[in-house]
């Protein structure tokens, strides 16, 4: 009895029980399983909407960047490639290169030369001399500042200080179209040697010209004149610099 007792357990268990630390066995095919796939860049909820079409159930969650799919091991490795192609570092924002002309009459450049050729359209307009030319670049999205001592001694009027608080590149049906928000210039105004001398100048705060101004790339306009009886222009033109 006990001889058959042995036998009839050996014959329920088995003779090879499963070791407890065992691996457990791989899904069998076809059958769904859940997987999630972190992002760094796209929106997850773009991601889903790839899928849209197809009957496996996916969740986006756009505040833990991370989509959460249900599906086929086919479905799921389908889910990773398109999330590998597409969750992609957006490149590098470009810089917006701003460059400031302020044109005068002969009286006050004495020094000016004859306006560049990037401003020859608007010879008619403004039939002044350049005064004086300022550039700097600002990377978009971000405010930007350049300022320049007048020359001791100087008679003639020049661009001392220019900023702007940012830029951006905004596309249009007919290209680009940069906008530059709150550009601010200051120019300084020699005294006239031969009026009553003053207390010295204090430096000035306030700026002479501030704008906003939305142009094509590389077009050159008037945001300003200032002065009466010996006007001055202000002259902007804007590029992209990638």
């Amino acid at each position: 009895m006990l001889a058959l007792g042995l036998a009839s357990l050996s014959g329920l268990y088995g003779q090879n029980p499963k070791p407890a630390n065992a691996s457990p066995s791989a899904p069998p095919e076809g059958a769904w399983i859940t997987k999630t796939f972190d992002v760094k860049y796209i929106d997850p909820e773009e991601v889903r909407k790839v899928f849209s079409s197809q009957s496996y159930v996916m969740e986006a969650n756009r505040e833990l960047k991370v989509l959460t799919a249900h599906g086929s091991p086919a479905f799921l490795k389908e889910v990773e490639d398109t999330i590998k192609r597409l969750d992609i570092a957006p490149p590098a924002p470009g810089d917006t290169e701003i460059t400031v002309y302020l044109l005068a009459g002969a009286a006050q450049a004495p020094t000016g030369k004859a306006l560049p050729a990037e401003l020859s359209a608007l010879a008619k307009e403004l039939p002044s001399k350049l005064a004086d030319m300022q550039m700097f670049r600002v990377r978009v999205g971000q405010s930007g500042e350049t300022t320049s001592a007048p020359l001791e001694g100087a008679t003639g009027v020049s661009l001392t200080r220019m900023r702007v608080d940012s830029t951006a590149v905004n596309p249009g049906p007919k290209g680009d179209i940069l906008s530059v928000n709150g550009l601010k210039v200051w120019i300084n105004i020699p005294a006239d040697p031969n009026a009553t001398p003053s207390a010295p100048k204090t430096p000035k705060n306030d700026p002479d010209v501030t704008a906003d101004i939305d142009v094509a790339p590389n077009e050159a306009v008037v945001v300003a004149k200032v002065g009466v009886d010996k006007p001055l222009a202000v002259v902007v033109r804007v590029g992209v610099v990638k």
